[in-house]
């Protein structure tokens, strides 16, 4: 995880605990650093600075090992355990997420605990969502395109050959592609050929009712969602509706979802 010196300067106070308790003494700082690769004794005071031959200060330090650690790993292990070991966690976690961002990562939640993914530099805004009432079914090949790693669709209702075509060339592209779909007669009858993806048939959703979701996630990054299924009546006839969610905590809760009707 490389990080530039403008931002390694900007999270120095994170680590420290200024401001943003638990506030690490020197020796909490030694253990800590030590923990992700360092080999360095707190003998009353801080290691010495080799350019003034003075003790580091907590800052010094701090900045100091963060730069030799930029573009190894321990650097993504050493901030993941900063932020939840935070008091404040969700503070630091976005305050930590700001200064990470134009790096190209960013830090996500999942159950309570915070991780930090990224590493391909990614602009955009951590969140940004496009509305779509027309030319729904381009909008949906647009982003499937894009997916690079996998695919998962929870649709009440899927008779459209050219989106489910789509999927089959991406999963024939190596990305894993997943369905779950609702087990009844429309699909049954005026669905696609299934079985030429890995799919799961949901007959009844948890509370008895329909399995009436309509969701994509592509690469637990994007999330694709509205009142559209993936049919011909919805593409040709309908007025339908679809947000593209630019939003990795978004697609994180999306996929969550995706796995408990996966396995009730």
């Amino acid at each position: 995880m490389r990080l530039s010196e403008y931002t390694i300067q900007q999270l120095v106070p994170f680590i420290t605990g200024n401001d943003y308790p638990p506030n690490r003494s020197g020796r909490d700082l030694v253990s800590l650093f030590n923990a992700f690769g360092f080999r360095d004794v707190y003998r009353d005071g801080l290691p010495l600075n080799p350019k003034t031959g003075q003790n580091f200060s907590r800052k010094q330090y701090v900045e100091d090992r963060l730069l030799q650690l930029s573009g190894d790993n321990n650097m993504r292990l050493l901030l993941e355990r900063v932020i939840n070991e935070a008091l404040d966690k969700p503070l630091v976690s976005n305050s930590i997420n700001d200064q990470i961002r134009e790096d190209g990562f960013g830090v996500i939640e999942n159950n309570g605990v915070y991780s930090i993914q990224g590493g391909i530099v990614d602009r955009r805004p951590p969140v940004q969502n496009e509305a779509h009432f027309n030319d729904i079914q381009n909008r949906i090949i647009t982003a499937l395109d894009n997916a690079r790693v996998s695919i998962r669709v929870v649709m009440a209702w899927f008779t459209n050959d050219v989106l489910f075509n789509k999927l089959v060339e991406k999963s024939n592209q190596g990305i894993d592609v997943q369905l779950l779909i609702y087990d009844d007669g429309v699909n049954r009858r005026h669905g696609v050929d299934f079985n030429q993806l890995n799919y799961t048939p949901i007959r009844r959703a948890n509370r008895g009712g329909l399995m009436h979701d309509k969701f994509c996630v592509i690469d637990n990054q994007i999330v694709i969602t509205g009142s559209y299924n993936w049919t011909n009546n919805a593409e040709f006839r309908n007025d339908e509706n679809i947000t593209i969610e630019h939003d990795p905590a978004q697609a994180t809760r999306y996929s969550e979802e995706y796995r408990r009707l996966a396995n009730p």
